[in-house]
């Protein structure tokens, strides 16, 4: 007994016919008439006599049509109900960032998530590239929020925005006099890098060494926070993302664009190609992106 099979049987039982029944159902006669004939062997019992033109329910048939009906009705509550829930935000979700989004935008994420799905489960984790990478393989993350490249074929990729890089100087020990600076020009300056264990931290490397930038590394960190607190003593200068420099509120950092040739990092919502993105994976995914520009709108 199949589900389409109940269909049938119940428009020929309301229409009184085959042929109304199948325009009912948006089949063809022969189709119907088939499946009918199925169903009455599945079940061993004859369901509609058949006079002439018209129908007439069987005494098994009679006793089927208001099951029939109840189980059609309890079928549409499911999908009603489910999509209910799908769309009311309930059920879990994994999400993953590197630690050079996360402390950005993960706060404000995390509030307007939680006040727009009550319902929904949600577990964050912070971490590098690569473990997030294998968590999403793996099936134990929904979504990772990271930058480009990522070397996985397994891996599928939504773009969310392009960030700008800033070059980011101590505000009472500023050693650049000039209000632009070209990007050769950061050979002039002790520049304080963050761990190439990190993307952000090979992104950098790998743009220096693209455009033959010979920078004069004084400190190598592991923390983007420990690269901030350098730059405020005036240690050196370095290549920031543009949202740390929006969310500074110190005052003690200034933060100037390159002029000739701007660096930047291309920040991805990455899934396992193998999946279906939940509803609640492309509410999240969507929330990352509004922050981001909520948060250079407001600086």
């Amino acid at each position: 007994m199949e589900i389409h099979q109940l269909t049938y049987f119940v428009a020929v039982a309301e229409t009184g016919g085959f042929s109304r029944a199948a325009e009912r159902c948006n089949v063809t006669q022969p189709s119907l008439s088939q499946q009918i004939i199925k169903l009455e062997k599945g079940i061993g019992q004859q369901l509609f006599d058949r006079l002439g033109r018209t129908v007439v329910l069987t005494e098994a048939g009679q006793l089927l049509l208001p099951r029939a009906r109840a189980v059609l009705a309890e079928i549409h509550d499911i999908n009603r109900v489910l999509k209910q829930d799908i769309y009311s935000g309930y059920g879990h979700l994994s999400v993953g960032f590197i630690p050079t989004i996360a402390p950005f935008l993960l706060p404000g994420v995390l509030k307007v998530f939680s006040d727009k799905f009550p319902q929904a489960e949600l577990s964050v984790y912070e971490n590098l590239t690569e473990q997030l990478v294998i968590d999403l393989i793996r099936g134990t993350l929904d979504v990772g929020l990271m930058s480009l490249p990522i070397h996985n074929k397994l891996i599928a990729t939504r773009e969310l925005f392009s960030e700008p890089l800033l070059v980011a100087t101590s505000r009472h020990h500023d050693p650049i006099t000039k209000t632009t600076i070209k990007v050769k020009e950061l050979e002039d300056f002790p520049f304080i890098a963050l761990n190439e264990v990190h993307c952000y931290g090979e992104q950098v490397q790998t743009f220096c060494y693209q455009h033959n930038v010979n920078v004069d590394i004084v400190c190598h960190t592991s923390q983007l926070s420990t690269v901030q607190s350098c730059i405020e003593l005036g240690l050196g200068v370095s290549l920031i993302p543009q949202m740390m420099a929006s969310s500074d509120t110190s005052g003690l950092i200034k933060y100037r664009p390159v002029s000739d040739i701007e660096p930047r990092r291309i920040i991805v919502a990455a899934t396992h190609s193998g999946r279906q993105r939940s509803f609640l994976t492309q509410q999240f995914i969507e929330l990352v992106r509004d922050e981001y520009y909520r948060l250079i709108d407001e600086n």
